[in-house]
């Protein structure tokens, strides 16, 4: 979910209307997005969330919207609910703040691609999803005839995260490199687009920075999502070896189902909280993460001590040797006929499943 903010003008007192222009058609706003003329269902109606987008804890919504749009800009006309305390209330502050109030709206971009504008590299925004617009206290000012701006966050009050919703694109099977593709990453990216990479997002940290987010599974901005990336992320829900607060995890497993079902893959069950035992596919995604964590640690270290005219120490050196051991076994498990009956799964990758469980806990 994404969010913009609004400055807003009262159009009836007495009867709680609201009515501003939210948003001018084909300009930059502060987070170099170009809003396309028609991004907007004309016409949609929408909730107005209590202050702070807090509808989205559970609050009471405080009133409703219609959204309007010309060829040059967006208007919404609103109206709070005034026979409940919590509508007058927040009619009441809004109207006191004046200019120093804001509003916001969450909405998700539909449809969206990067370009050039006006020699700045923007977001283009075709369509939105708007679901909800709330009062807020701060956000960054954009020049229109009113006043267009952005919000902090949706709901940063009240959920500690920004899982990044479901959306299509092409999905590949093939090797995943998780900190090579992270290293790819420019450290310029907008937060829209490094939400094109990610499944959740720290509300509490800078959107700016790639560390702000976890469970990486697309190859690059915009890039298709990858199957077993897509799998490892939903084995670290289930493990908890990813640390997402509780109230964001069930919609990172949808965002992580969402691709695997479009590679015509049943994903993994999302257990109701982490920890506890594994089946045996379960179990096995789970030392998918922990290898390619592994590997990734170890190319760190390894990067690291060449810096420093180093090598690999012998005990580690010894340790990757058990790891490439265990895998050479494994291989020739799979590779290799074993009588009339097969191993069952289990049999084949118990003990590599307990290596690996050893090693993190060394």
């Amino acid at each position: 979910m994404d969010t913009k903010n609004l400055r807003v003008e009262i159009k009836d007192e007495a009867k709680g209307e609201v009515r501003a222009i939210f948003s001018t058609f084909n300009a930059i706003d502060s987070d170099r997005d170009v809003t396309r003329p028609g991004a907007f269902t004309d016409g949609a109606e929408v909730p107005i969330s209590a202050y702070g987008h807090t509808s989205w804890s559970g609050m009471l919504p405080v009133g409703k919207a219609t959204i309007r749009q010309t060829s040059k800009q967006a208007i919404l006309e609103g109206r709070f609910f005034m026979d409940t305390a919590a509508g007058r209330d927040t009619f009441t502050t809004v109207k006191e703040l004046g200019e120093l109030g804001q509003w916001s709206y969450g909405y998700d971009p539909v449809e969206y691609s990067f370009g050039e504008f006006e020699g700045q590299r923007v977001r283009f925004l075709d369509a939105l999803k708007v679901h909800e617009v709330s009062p807020v206290l701060v956000g960054a000012g954009v020049g229109t005839r009113t006043l267009s701006a952005k919000s902090a966050d949706v709901g940063a009050a009240a959920k500690a995260g920004r899982p990044v919703a479901p959306h299509e694109c092409e999905v590949t099977s093939r090797s995943w490199d998780g900190a090579k593709t992270l290293a790819a990453l420019s450290e310029d990216l907008r937060p829209s687009e490094l939400r094109t990479v990610f499944a959740w997002q720290d509300a509490g940290a800078d959107p700016e920075q790639k560390s702000s987010y976890q469970l990486p599974h697309h190859h690059g901005v915009g890039g298709p999502a990858n199957v077993r990336a897509c799998l490892m992320g939903i084995a670290r829900l289930n493990d908890g070896k990813a640390a997402i607060p509780d109230a964001d995890r069930k919609a990172v497993y949808d965002h992580l189902a969402a691709h695997l079902r479009d590679a015509d893959i049943d994903p993994p069950e999302l257990k109701d909280a982490p920890g506890g035992s594994l089946k045996y596919a379960e179990e096995g995604h789970a030392v998918m993460a922990a290898v390619s964590s592994f590997v990734d640690r170890t190319a760190e270290v390894v990067a690291l001590r060449a810096r420093k005219s180093k090598g690999m120490a012998p005990r580690s050196a010894e340790l990757l040797d058990w790891i490439d051991a265990d895998l050479q076994r494994l291989k020739a498990l799979l590779s290799t006929p074993l009588g009339p009956e097969d191993p069952t799964d289990a049999e084949v990758a118990s003990v590599f499943a307990r290596s690996i469980a050893q090693i993190q806990g060394l």
